[in-house]
């Protein structure tokens, strides 16, 4: 079952971009997210759908609304973020939604307000139509995804589930099926203090550090490259920050660098941690000298998993469907470079979560944050066309 051209028309394009700009110009950098929170949640409202705010902390919401269909069925789940990246140093005025050259600016237009305006217009689309459905489309949008995923896994830990989920971010209009996961940890290397006019009576932990970094980057992260999988390739890992000492006239006496690394599915936190500490210990040899231990790093709350689900699962290729009946081409299937709640949902709850929406997560947190008219436009009628696809009939599709 597919969008006809009428039911298309129950929602225009200029309704889904003013949709858009009107949740640009609401600020929602992470930490600050009340304000859009109760807008949707008031939006919503005024539709006469069933919407709830949670606190999933003080002042910091997620809303979720509930469209319910004629006959009992499975629950779909919409799903994205309303936190944005900070707006320092931005070329354009983060909270001022110009239309220029096609192209729609603005700090969340991108990641993840244009895949929010799409999803609550597929869900329009749904609303106005005549037909029944089956099930319940759930719209779900959080807090806290681009520090500690706080809102997608208050949501979980409390039970408000759903069968299958689509999470909206930038993918280009391409359908994602899975991404590596994330292990902060950091390396700490110990020395003695001592007194900047004598160096050569303590021992300089920055320098052990230095050493390590070194042969790490040469002697042991080649070895990542052989471990490879067949969609998301080998892990990679990227030195982010050093610090040591606690000032300058004083031998530093600990340092830490902390790394993240991108996990392969079947990757252990203790088989990757104690890989690392099996070859800091063989640096030893080189240097008697040295105290080296990796460890979880403290901003790591929860272990971050891979996802997959492989490009030939039954949401895909719905998804993939979808695309094609709405732009009449195929769609791309990918794995994204990037972590994102699909792994929450899919490798910590078991809902199968395919990834979707447009936007571009090259422009995502940069300086000229911006979406593609067109892309978010058609990603509200294929939202809509995929839900109708999998919740139409009696009993839904899937």
């Amino acid at each position: 079952m597919h969008l006809t051209q009428k039911q298309k028309s129950f929602v225009s394009p200029e309704e889904t971009i003013r949709l858009l700009q009107e949740l640009v110009r609401i600020p929602s950098i992470n930490g600050q997210e009340e304000a859009i929170g109760q807008y949707l949640h008031q939006y919503f409202q005024n539709l006469g759908w069933e919407s709830t705010l949670y606190e999933v902390e003080p002042h910091r919401p997620a809303v979720v609304a509930l469209l319910n269909g004629t006959h009992p069925g499975k629950t779909l789940m919409f799903t994205t973020h309303y936190d944005t990246h900070v707006v320092d140093n931005m070329e354009i005025p983060p909270f001022s939604p110009e239309i220029r050259d096609s192209y729609l600016y603005g700090r969340g237009s991108c990641d993840a307000k244009g895949p929010i305006a799409a999803m609550v217009m597929g869900a329009m689309v749904l609303s106005r139509m005549e037909k029944p459905f089956s099930g319940t489309l759930m719209l779900a949008f959080v807090p806290d995804e681009e520090y500690l995923n706080k809102g997608t896994t208050w949501l979980m830990e409390h039970g408000i589930t759903a069968d299958m989920a689509v999470v909206g971010e930038p993918t280009k209009m391409a359908v994602g099926f899975g991404h590596r996961g994330c292990t902060h940890l950091d390396i700490i290397t110990k020395g003695k203090a001592y007194h900047s006019a004598y160096p050569e009576r303590g021992v300089n932990a920055i320098e052990k550090m230095a050493m390590v970094i070194t042969h790490l980057r040469s002697g042991f992260f080649p070895s990542y490259e052989k471990k490879t999988h067949p969609f998301l390739g080998h892990p990679v890992i990227n030195l982010g920050l050093v610090t040591g000492g606690t000032r300058i006239h004083t031998v530093a006496d600990s340092c830490v660098a902390s790394y993240l690394r991108r996990d392969l599915p079947g990757e252990t936190t203790e088989q990757i941690l104690g890989e690392i500490q099996e070859y800091l210990d063989t640096l030893k040899e080189l240097d008697p000298q040295l105290q080296a231990e990796v460890k979880l790093s403290t901003i790591q709350q929860r272990i971050r998993l891979p996802y997959f689900l492989g490009p030939d699962h039954p949401l895909v290729l719905a998804m993939s469907d979808s695309y094609l009946s709405i732009m009449g081409k195929e769609a791309e299937k990918s794995v994204m470079n990037y972590y994102c709640d699909a792994s929450i949902l899919c490798s910590e709850y078991g809902i199968p979560t395919i990834i979707f929406g447009p936007g571009d997560i090259h422009v995502a947190h940069s300086s000229l944050e911006y979406i593609k008219i067109q892309d978010l436009c058609d990603a509200a009628y294929i939202y809509a066309d995929f839900a109708l696809s999998l919740l139409g009939g009696n009993g839904g599709n899937l």
